[in-house]
């Protein structure tokens, strides 16, 4: 998979199914140079990784969502619509046949905003993952003394 574990892909591909008309484009990382109205866009705006214990760890990344109506009101309408969708699905499939999903920490739209600047979405997902065990070298020989009473 890309640098990006496919999050972007995923999270492209549950906007399309979100919106659910096929008018819309949905683009990840960066608009095209021949864009289309209407679009939404996706992209990372920050990363962060938590070691949990020595069992799993917790990637964090945040993303903005520009939206691009043909108008105001569709415009205003689908940004709505995504941050709804997206607190009540709680969590993304990120490759559903593994079961690994990423969880929705936190949408939020705000409509007073520059669309193709800043961009209306904000949205932040996680998940846990297992850490690599380092292989020890197998034992030699195990002791064992029964104790008598």
């Amino acid at each position: 998979m890309s640098g990006e574990e496919g999050w972007l892909p995923a999270l492209a591909s549950w906007t399309e199914q979100a919106l659910g008309d096929a008018a819309w484009r949905v683009y990840a990382g960066e608009w095209p140079a021949s864009y289309e109205r209407p679009a939404v866009l996706w992209r990372m705006t920050a990363a962060e990784t938590r070691t949990g214990n020595a069992a799993f760890g917790e990637t964090t990344r945040r993303y903005a969502g520009h939206v691009l109506g043909r108008d105001a009101a569709e415009q205003s309408d689908a940004a709505a619509l995504l941050a709804d969708e997206l607190t009540q699905a709680v969590k993304l499939p990120l490759d559903a046949a593994d079961r690994r999903y990423l969880l929705v920490r936190q949408a939020a739209a705000d409509a007073n905003v520059d669309p193709l600047a800043t961009g209306q979405l904000s949205l932040t997902l996680s998940r846990k993952s297992s850490r690599p065990f380092a292989t020890a070298p197998p034992m030699r020989e195990i002791s064992f003394r029964q104790i008598e009473e």
